[in-house]
């Protein structure tokens, strides 16, 4: 539920009277030079942001990696980019695997496939877009993946413990004279927050105040520091080892920021001590979110040495504010970050369990309802929780989008800012904001007007771009390349490709998966006599991120170490997995064999099938070699009684599977029942069936799905004798597979960590619910649940659960 605004008491109302006869102006979008570059900035250079869902946190070798990005556009409810790029990378920065996605509704999805033999303990995955290679690389989504290799026992890195203290004043400075707030941070050389207390004492040993932490390594103390004075902090480790650490040095020209959250109010404070120089008695505030303006104010502190004002927030988005304190010569001198939460970030998903059975291949029936009827996009995990259980270090959509991707520094268990509102979270999440630096651009390149240098256009997909060698300019006017491209699934798309005056061409806006050929010639070439003397170059335009350091990679510490326990039951399970499966209890690979004639469905399956469609477990028939379709009337009276489990209604009007309605698609494209009710079964080359749920479907394919493809004419003739260049297109497609005890329940032991996975549930107003059929393993015990995704509002959701 949204923040209730607090009644304005007369406290705060005294506060806000005096405070503006103390300003010179306070003026909300006032037009300051400072107000309109932070607005060039957003205008020409929206920031884009990845947030990574996994299927679990770690993972064993040989196992597969699933995951579902969400990207997002500063303030705005959609993507910009409608491409993603993930690498897996090892622990010196080379690339072990990379996928390229296209995105839909603002995710995209894909898996990387671990070796058996992995060796590796620490893997990283890296995910962006072209558009965001054109700013800072630490921008780039990176995480650190926990390996537990093939064959190994535990083991613990033997690592010299190391224990340190940072100090952060509020606002940046500790001033002369002027009382002020330091927080602090302490941690270990894995980045792990201990609990710390200690004194602050003078250089005589005077204690002049105590600390202690408050939560997770950090905690905030006050003190009036003196001209001359140096201090420092004496604690001891966990260890019980003595240290010393110093406070930062003391300044004299310089002000004291101090700032408080008070729900729909941020009120802060400015205060300078005497004698200060000219350029400290006048400032510039301004706050801003996402690049965008949200407040500036101009401050005349000549007779003042002290100034409280408020900034109403209630109308202001939901995530990081940056308030900065510019002195009268526009050098910013103070600095202060705040978290705005009013809870409109978030759309809510509601999970139980319709049927709940944890024996051996028992069957499972998960539900899944949205509220409202904006369509969503939403990613499903469900895995063992005594392989995969809740750990102390946890991230999540929310903490990825609004908090993580914005900070400088290492947030330990980010995903628990999110998790109540509680005001002690609330509390402990305004020390992350005291603790960290904000790090989406630096006020000396925005005020100096050093504007990023856009090398990489946003992206319409996948493009390829080229050039005509060996014409003149003159044989160029007013010249066209007219090409084809045929698909993997033998489909052509006809198209026209401009060229410059110089015979440079380029060509967007490509969706396709797997490789594909492009056929060409000049436009009206009789005789295909300029095609024939010219020259061609073809080029995917795909980006590549900069090497990633071995040194930054050491620097990142891992989210998530399994305990002993879980690391063992890992282990064992992985072990048998491979020693009875190998990879195959997991997912259906695309395997070609070659060497022999393939079979008619074989044959039909390269020609018709593509992405979501090709391979999956289910059914396939063809129709030509059946001479039961000749007799049948119609499509789904050629189905009825074919796949146990599916139902055709008696008069043939509908289909179902497990209490939800089929998804039907003709040639790969969702439609209607009706609209393939009167097809003649003579025009029919192939019908897939895909077992619920099939994630090529809106809401998740909870009924399974049915790809009817009718037949295809010849080949375009002219195609035939063109020259042609290979394009590369999306990474193919891979289903989740999951065994289905009802129609097989052998004594093959199961010893998946994962039981379901799907990246891809889409709900709308016609579809609001789903639900979510699977089989439980030999020995899982309790499952978790992990629903995250997005809404076209741009809003986040995430909920978890145990079943037990």
């Amino acid at each position: 539920m949204p923040v209730q605004k607090p009644a304005l008491t007369f406290t705060m109302k005294k506060i806000f009277f005096l405070s503006c006869l103390a300003l010179f102006a306070i003026q909300g979008f006032a037009q300051l030079p400072i107000d309109s570059l932070v607005t060039e900035l957003g205008e020409k250079y929206p920031q884009e942001k990845i947030s990574l869902h996994f299927d679990k946190n770690y993972y064993n070798a040989g196992e597969t990696i699933w995951f579902k990005a969400y990207l997002t556009t500063d303030n705005l409810a959609y993507a910009l980019s409608k491409t993603v790029y993930a690498e897996l990378l090892d622990d010196k920065g080379s690339i072990l695997q990379k996928k390229i996605m296209p995105v839909y509704e603002s995710g995209a999805a894909s898996n990387f496939d671990l070796p058996d033999t992995l060796s590796n303990t620490r893997l990283f995955v890296r995910a962006y877009t072209s558009w965001m290679l054109n700013f800072d690389s630490s921008l780039l989504y990176l995480k650190p993946l926990q390996i537990i290799p093939a064959g190994t026992a535990i083991k613990k890195a033997v690592a010299p413990a190391s224990f340190s203290i940072t100090f952060f004043p509020e606002g940046g400075d500790m001033v002369e004279g002027l009382n002020s707030r330091i927080a602090f941070k302490a941690t270990d050389q894995e980045g792990i927050p201990f609990f710390v207390s200690g004194n602050i004492v003078n250089e005589t040993g005077k204690k002049l105040n105590a600390f202690a932490t408050v939560h997770d390594g950090m905690g905030v103390f006050s003190i009036t520091p003196l001209a001359g004075e140096k201090y420092k902090a004496v604690w001891k480790d966990k260890k019980g080892l003595s240290h010393e650490t110093p406070l930062p040095a003391t300044k004299k020209d310089a002000v004291v920021l101090s700032l408080r959250n008070n729900g729909d109010t941020l009120l802060y404070t400015l205060k300078r001590p005497d004698g200060v120089s000219e350029m400290f008695t006048s400032y510039t505030v301004v706050a801003q979110m996402q690049h965008q303006m949200v407040y500036s104010a101009k401050i005349n502190m000549v007779a003042k040495k002290e100034v409280t004002a408020p900034i109403l927030t209630e109308n202001f988005n939901d995530g990081v504010l940056q308030l900065t304190v510019f002195n009268a010569v526009q050098v910013p001198v103070a600095e202060r970050l705040a978290f705005v939460n009013h809870n409109n970030y978030s759309f809510a998903t509601d999970l139980h369990a319709v049927e709940k059975n944890l024996t051996k291949h028992g069957h499972n029936t998960l539900q899944v309802d949205v509220g409202d009827t904006i369509l969503s996009n939403l990613s499903i995990s469900v895995t063992d929780a005594g392989i995969n259980p809740i750990g102390n270090n946890e991230e999540s959509i929310f903490s990825n989008l609004l908090l993580t991707s914005d900070l400088k520094g290492y947030v330990y268990n980010p995903a628990y800012y999110f998790s109540s509102d509680a005001d002690s979270v609330k509390e402990h999440l305004d020390l992350v904001m005291m603790t960290n630096g904000w790090r989406r651009f630096k006020w000396e390149d925005l005020l100096a007007k050093r504007w990023p240098k856009l090398t990489f256009p946003i992206d319409n997909y996948l493009s390829v771009k080229g050039n005509v060698y060996g014409l003149s300019k003159t044989q160029l006017i007013k010249k066209d390349l007219i090409g084809y491209i045929r698909t993997k699934s033998n489909t052509s798309n006809f198209i026209i490709i401009p060229l410059s005056a110089d015979g440079q061409f380029r060509l967007s806006g490509l969706y396709l998966f797997d490789t594909a050929k492009l056929y060409y010639q000049f436009n009206n070439d009789k005789d295909k006599r300029l095609t024939s003397i010219a020259s061609f170059s073809f080029k995917n335009e795909l980006a590549a991120a900069p090497v990633a350091s071995a040194n930054l990679l050491s620097a990142i510490f891992l989210t998530l170490k399994p305990d002993s326990s879980s690391f063992l039951k890992n282990l064992k399970q992985a072990a048998l997995q491979r020693s009875l499966f190998g990879n195959k209890t997991k997912t259906l690979e695309l395997v070609k064999v070659y060497g022999k004639t393939k079979s008619l469905k074989e044959k039909l399956e390269d020609q018709y099938t593509s992405g979501f469609f090709t391979g999956g477990e289910g059914y396939t028939f063809t129709v030509e070699d059946d001479p039961f379709a000749k007799s049948a009337t119609s499509i789904l009276d050629y189905l009825r009684g074919k796949v146990a489990g599916m139902q055709v209604s008696g008069d043939g009007q509908s289909v179902s599977w497990r209490g939800s309605a089929t998804s039907i698609f003709l040639n790969e494209t969702n439609t209607d029942i009706s609209m393939v009710q009167n097809i003649a079964m003579t025009d029919v080359a192939l019908i897939k069936i895909f077992r619920p749920p099939f994630f090529g479907a809106s809401g998740g394919g909870a009924g399974g799905a049915i790809a009817i493809y009718t037949k295809k004419g010849g080949d375009y003739s002219a195609v035939k004798g063109l020259d042609f260049t290979n394009i590369y297109g999306y990474a193919a497609i891979k289903e989740f597979y999951m065994p289905d005890y009802e129609k097989n329940n052998t004594d093959v032991a199961d010893y998946r960590s994962t039981l379901y996975w799907n990246p891809f549930v889409i709900l709308d107003k016609k579809t609001r619910r789903i639900k979510i059929p699977f089989y439980n393993t030999d020995n899982c015990k309790k499952i978790r649940v992990i629903i995250e995704g997005i809404n076209r509002m741009g809003q986040f959701t995430r909920e978890e659960k145990i079943f037990e």
